[in-house]
C-alpha cells in the first residue's frame, strides 16, 4: 500500500493540470471531481488517497476557473452546492473541505448518480464564451446501482440480467448526450474497474478513459493526458537530496510537488543559486503544505537549471514537475506587400515567444484555420468572421502553410486561429496587420551610358536606365557589384548603395566609380544588381546590367610627383633649418670692450653687448666689424667671428698686425707679442687686451 499513495498521487498531479494555466485569455476551465464514496473503498482505498488526490487537484487549480466536488455511491451525496471559482486561498480551503467530506459507507456504485450530479451542477451556471467543462471521475470498481432504484427496474423490463449493462449505456446514450461538449476523464483503480466502458466513456466526450490492476502505471496514463492536451512537460521520479529541475525557454509556470511523509521539505533554488521564497512575500509563488505533500508553484519562470533540495532525510517519497508553455500564434515572416496576380506562401505557427514549437501530437489535438480578406473593409471583424477558410498544409517544424494569390488592389488580412479539436483544450487566434497588394513589379535594365575610360585615383559616372520597367508601388533597392565581393580586391567602390524606384521617380540614375591608385589598368566589365529590399517579398525580381569601364594607369609624375616634392620639400626644410642651427654664436652673456687711443692724452672706452646683439647667419656663424669707434656695418680694422663652444675669433685687417697687450697687473710680462694666426684668425682670450697696430684700437671680450 506504499506504493498506491505515490502513483496515485502522481497520476492526480498530472490529471490536475487538466486545468492549464496556459490558456488565461481562454476563459475558465470549469471542472467537478466525481469521487467514489461507496463502501468498497475502504478495502481499495484504506487510507483514502483519494482524497489526498482530489486535494493535490485544488492546489494545482488556475485562479479564476471553477470547481466543484460531487460524492457517489447509490445516489450524488456530499455534494457542493454549486461551483465556486478559485480566487484566494480561502477558496481552495473551501473546496478541499468538501473533499474532506466525501464519505465511504455507502452501499451502492451508481456512476450515473455520480455523473448527474456533476451535470447538475455545470448546468446550474451558465458557460460564458471560451468556458470549458471537464468532469474528473475516480471509481474503483464496476457500475452497481441499487437494486430496487430504477435502473434495475430498467434492467427487469427489458429482459436483461445484468444491471451494469443498463446502467453503462444509460451513462453513453442517455448523460453522455445531455453533458454536450463536457470532457470527461475516466479513471479506475482496480481490477474489476470496467476498462472498456471507461474508455468508450472518455473517447466519446473527447476525454480521456484509463483503467489498470498495477498502480504503477497511473503515472504514464496520466502524464500521457497531461501532454496530449497541453504539450507540457513532465518529470517524475523518487526523491532524493538534490534534484537538478532544467527549465525550457517560453515557461509559463512551474510546478513542483513532493509526495511523502511531514518529515520531508522542500526548498528550491533559481538559476542564479538564489533560494525561492514561500513565505507568500513574492509575487507569482504559490506554496501548500499538506500532511501528504508538498506543492510550489512558480509563475512565468526564468530558463535556466533550477535545484530542488528535499530534507528530512531526501528519500522516500515521490516528486513530480510539470512545466506550462506560454504559446502564442503568430505569422511568422509575413510580408509587407503583395503583387496581384501572384500566388504567396504564408505561414501559421504556434510556438513560445522564443520559437519553441510544442510537440506534434499536441498539436494534433487541435484545428487550426485561416481566413483571407481582400478589399478596403479587409481587417473588419465581421468580414474575417464570415470569410470563407484558406486551405492549409502542415510542415515538418510543427507550422501551417497557406498559398494565397491576390486578386485586387488594396489591402488583405488574415485571421488565423485555433481551437480545441480531439481532446484539445486551447483556443488561440492572431490578427495580422492589413497587407497592400500592389500592381506587379517588373524590373528592366539597361546602360543608358557606359563608364568609359577612367583613370586611377579617380571617379566616373554612368547612368541606369529602368525604362520600360514597371512599378506600381515605390520600392527601395540595393546596387550591388561584383568588385565588392572579396574584399574589394579590385580597388574599386560604387555609390550610392541603395535607390528608390516608384510610379512617380525618375526611370534613370546615376551610379559613380571610385577607382583605387591600385585597380589594375585595362578593359573590363562591371556587373551592377538591383535588388528590391523594401518591401520585403522582392529579392527575387533582381536585375543585373554589364555597365563596361577602361580603367587608363597613372604617369609616373601623377603616380609618384606628390611623393617627390614632399621628399624635396623635407630635403630643403632639413638643410634650412641645419643651416639655421649649425651656425657658431657669440655666449649670450659676451661683452666687447673697445678703446680710441689714437689721441693717447685723451682714450676713449666702450663696451658693445657681443651675445645680445651679433646674430648668426644661414649657414654662417655670428660676426662683426669694429673699428676705433666700435663696431661698424662695414670695413672696420678687425672682424670678430664667434666659434665653436662660444670662443671668439679675431682677424685683422689686410696688413695689420694684433699685439697681445700684458696685463695691466702682471708685472712679470714682457713684451707685447703677437698671437699666433691660422688662415689669418687667432684666438681671443677673455680678458685679454688686444691692439691693432697703427689704428689706435684696443680691444677685449668678457664672458659677463
Amino acid at each position: 500500500m506504499k506504493i498506491l499513495p505515490r502513483l496515485l498521487s502522481s497520476a492526480l498531479i498530472a490529471g490536475a493540470t487538466l486545468a492549464p494555466r496556459l490558456a488565461s485569455a481562454d476563459g475558465a476551465l470549469r471542472t467537478v471531481l466525481v469521487i467514489d464514496a461507496s463502501s468498497s473503498m475502504r478495502g481499495t482505498d484504506p487510507k483514502e488517497l483519494r482524497k489526498v488526490a482530489a486535494e493535490l487537484f485544488v492546489d494545482l487549480t488556475r485562479n479564476s476557473d471553477e470547481l466543484a466536488v460531487v460524492g457517489f455511491d447509490g445516489a450524488a451525496r456530499d455534494a457542493m452546492p454549486a461551483l465556486v471559482v478559485v480566487r484566494t486561498p480561502d477558496d481552495r480551503a473551501r473546496i478541499k473541505q468538501a473533499v474532506r467530506a466525501v464519505g465511504n459507507d455507502g452501499n451502492w456504485t451508481d456512476f450515473t448518480a455520480g455523473l448527474e450530479g456533476a451535470r447538475s451542477l455545470l448546468a446550474g451556471k451558465p458557460r460564458a464564451p471560451g468556458d470549458q467543462d471537464l468532469i474528473v471521475f475516480l471509481t474503483d470498481g464496476r457500475c452497481d446501482p441499487d437494486p430496487r432504484g430504477a435502473l434495475a427496474d430498467a434492467a427487469r423490463a427489458g429482459g436483461k440480467t445484468k444491471v451494469e449493462q443498463v446502467c453503462q449505456a444509460k451513462v453513453l446514450d442517455d448523460l453522455v448526450p445531455s453533458l454536450g461538449k463536457t470532457r470527461i476523464y475516466a479513471v479506475g483503480l482496480s481490477k474489476s474497474a470496467p476498462r472498456a466502458f471507461l474508455e468508450d466513456l472518455g473517447r466519446r466526450t473527447g476525454g480521456i478513459g484509463v483503467a489498470t490492476d498495477r498502480p504503477d502505471e497511473l503515472p504514464r496514463l496520466f502524464a500521457d493526458i497531461y501532454a496530449r492536451l497541453f504539450g507540457s512537460r513532465l518529470s517524475e521520479g523518487a526523491s532524493s537530496p538534490s534534484i537538478s529541475v532544467p527549465v525550457d525557454e517560453g515557461a509559463s509556470s512551474l510546478d513542483l510537488v513532493l509526495v511523502g511523509p511531514p518529515k520531508l521539505g522542500m526548498r528550491l533554488f533559481d538559476p542564479k543559486g538564489a533560494e525561492v521564497s514561500t513565505a507568500g512575500d513574492r509575487p507569482g509563488v504559490y506554496f501548500s503544505d499538506n500532511p501528504a505533500y508538498r506543492l510550489l508553484r512558480l509563475d512565468a519562470p526564468e530558463p535556466g537549471a533550477y535545484r530542488l533540495d528535499v530534507s528530512g532525510g531526501g528519500t522516500g517519497g515521490r516528486y513530480a514537475v510539470l512545466q506550462n508553455l506560454d504559446l502564442h500564434l503568430t505569422f511568422p515572416g509575413l510580408p509587407e506587400v503583395l503583387e496581384i496576380g501572384k500566388s504567396a506562401t504564408l505561414k501559421l505557427r504556434l510556438a513560445t515567444p522564443g520559437g519553441k514549437a510544442p510537440s506534434k501530437t499536441f498539436l494534433d489535438r487541435h484545428a487550426f484555420s485561416l481566413a483571407a480578406v481582400e478589399g478596403a473593409n479587409a481587417c473588419d471583424d465581421a468580414a474575417l468572421a464570415s470569410a470563407a477558410p484558406v486551405p492549409l498544409r502542415s510542415l515538418p517544424d510543427g507550422s501551417f502553410e497557406a498559398t494565397i494569390t491576390p486578386s485586387k488592389k488594396g489591402a488583405l488580412c488574415l485571421l488565423g486561429r485555433m481551437s480545441p479539436g480531439d481532446a484539445g483544450v486551447l483556443t488561440r487566434e492572431v490578427k495580422s496587420a492589413a497587407i497592400r497588394i500592389i500592381p506587379p513589379i517588373h524590373l528592366k535594365a539597361a546602360v543608358a551610358s557606359p563608364f568609359g575610360p577612367v583613370k586611377q585615383d579617380s571617379r566616373a559616372s554612368a547612368r541606369i536606365s529602368l525604362e520600360g520597367s514597371d512599378v506600381g508601388e515605390l520600392i527601395f533597392a540595393d546596387v550591388e557589384a561584383d568588385i565588392e565581393n572579396q574584399g574589394n580586391r579590385e580597388g574599386m567602390s560604387l555609390s550610392p548603395r541603395d535607390v528608390e524606384i516608384g510610379p512617380a521617380t525618375k526611370k534613370h540614375f546615376d551610379v559613380t566609380l571610385s577607382v583605387g591608385r591600385d585597380a589594375p589598368p585595362g578593359p573590363r566589365e562591371i556587373t551592377l544588381r538591383l535588388v528590391p529590399k523594401k518591401p520585403q517579398g522582392f529579392e527575387d525580381r533582381a536585375v543585373s546590367v554589364r555597365v563596361p569601364v577602361t580603367i587608363v594607369p597613372l604617369t609616373f609624375w601623377e603616380r609618384h610627383g606628390r611623393n617627390v616634392q614632399l621628399f624635396l620639400l623635407a630635403f630643403f626644410t632639413f638643410f634650412l633649418v641645419i643651416g639655421l642651427m649649425l651656425p657658431a654664436r657669440f655666449r649670450r652673456t659676451a661683452i666687447l670692450h673697445y678703446e680710441d687711443r689714437r689721441d693717447p692724452d685723451l682714450p676713449r672706452q666702450a663696451k658693445f653687448p657681443l651675445g645680445a646683439k651679433v646674430r648668426a647667419g644661414l649657414y654662417r656663424s655670428a660676426c662683426v666689424a669694429i673699428g676705433p669707434m666700435g663696431p661698424v656695418p662695414r670695413g672696420g680694422v678687425v672682424e670678430l667671428r664667434a666659434g665653436p663652444g662660444g670662443a671668439v675669433l679675431a682677424r685683422p685687417a689686410a696688413g695689420k698686425r694684433a699685439t697681445e697687450l700684458p696685463r695691466d697687473d702682471d708685472f712679470s710680462a714682457g713684451e707685447p707679442r703677437e698671437p699666433r694666426l691660422v688662415n689669418g684668425w687667432f684666438r681671443v682670450s677673455p680678458g685679454v687686451k688686444y691692439a691693432i697696430e697703427g689704428t689706435g684700437l684696443v680691444f677685449w671680450w668678457s664672458p659677463r
